[in-house]
């Protein structure tokens, strides 16, 4: 009885299994490739500037180590660094006591000088006609002018040193010879101070000066007026522009380089004096073949595309130039007419069939 209930059940199974499974595929079937959509725009020639890639400086347009005229002892010092200063403020006072007490002195002896001339004129006014009448000698005449041209001198003198007293005393205050800030302060209250020893450092930023490091090849394609665009370490972000004012009459020898000094407003204070610069000179422009700059991946130094041909993506490795705005110079790998997809994505893989929209 058991064997044949076996056999039913083989029996039953033979017409289940030559039946064909219907998850199979059929033979010789294609899976078909999915279509991506992309965004496209022609490779076309415009204008690109070209620089000069040049290196420097920023220095104040005005630049002084001030020091008072004289001697003596600071009794004031109203600044601090960093301060900004008006032409003609006050940057140190020294103590004045002993060139008061000169000028005051010095007055004094004018205002003698100037009775003995007023004296002495009146005398040989009296005395003229007396002597044209001999009513007194030749010689007496002669004395009374010879005192006149005296007191003449004397007086001269006299305005002399009350000048000289004057200038003793106002130099015992250094003002600020321009406007500018503060850049160092190198003495305080109390302290003793020569003619000789810098007091402070003065510095005028609303103008600087780029000085521009020049290679000798390149001497020709600089001239003045030209402008340059520069960015420093503190603002790698921020692009500032120059004009060239004054090119240099000679190479230095150590370098085989000429000083080219560009002029550079700043009158936020935003740049600083001491600054290195990495700067660009703008030579002309040129026609070349653009694409958008957010067509172009880079991947460390290699750089690429991705050109729509025949329907089908076209990877390319390209060599690029200059930037201008949100385009991209391509010097190597597409030529003008060339569709190349705007902003590729993961999905834009070398030979996927695209639907491109221009």
């Amino acid at each position: 009885m058991k064997k044949l209930t076996q056999l039913l059940g083989l029996i039953l199974l033979l017409p289940a299994c030559s039946r064909p499974a219907a998850s199979l595929p059929a033979p010789g079937g294609k899976e078909e490739q999915a279509l991506i959509n992309v965004m496209t725009s022609l490779a076309e020639d415009r204008p690109i500037p070209r620089y000069l890639p040049v290196t420097g400086e920023l220095r104040a347009a005005k630049q002084a180590m001030l020091a008072p005229d004289t001697s003596g002892k600071v009794v004031a010092a109203p600044i601090e660094r960093g301060s900004m200063v008006r032409e003609g403020d006050v940057i140190l006072k020294l103590d004045d006591r002993a060139a008061t007490n000169a000028l005051q002195e010095s007055e004094a002896s004018l205002a003698d000088a100037r009775l003995k001339l007023n004296w002495a004129r009146s005398e040989s006014a009296r005395s003229e006609p007396m002597a044209k009448s001999h009513g007194i000698s030749a010689a007496e005449f002669e004395r009374l002018t010879l005192n006149q041209a005296t007191a003449e001198t004397a007086l001269a003198a006299a305005t002399a040193r009350r000048d000289q007293s004057k200038k003793a005393l106002d130099d015992t205050v250094l003002r600020a010879p321009f406007a500018g800030t503060v850049a160092e302060r190198l003495t305080d209250v109390g302290a003793f101070v020569s003619s000789t020893m810098g007091v402070a450092q003065l510095v005028a930023t609303e103008q600087l000066r780029l000085m521009l490091n020049v290679p000798e090849t390149a001497v020709g394609s600089v001239s003045e007026g030209q402008r340059v665009s520069f960015v420093v370490p503190a603002f790698p972000r921020a692009e500032f522009i120059g004009t060239v004012k004054f090119i240099g009459a000679a190479l230095r020898e150590s370098a085989r380089d000429l000083i080219v000094e560009a002029e550079v407003h700043n009158a936020d204070g935003k740049l600083k004096p001491g600054m290195f610069a990495e700067g660009r000179l703008v030579l002309g422009e040129e026609t070349a073949v653009t694409v958008p700059l957010s067509a172009l991946q880079t991947v460390g130094s290699t750089h690429k595309l991705f050109v729509v041909r025949d329907g089908r993506v076209e990877e390319r490795i390209v060599e690029v130039g200059e930037t201008e705005g949100d385009m991209v110079e391509i010097c190597r790998g597409v030529i003008k007419g060339d569709a190349v997809i705007v902003a590729p994505g993961a999905a834009a893989i070398d030979g996927v069939k695209v639907v491109s929209k221009p």
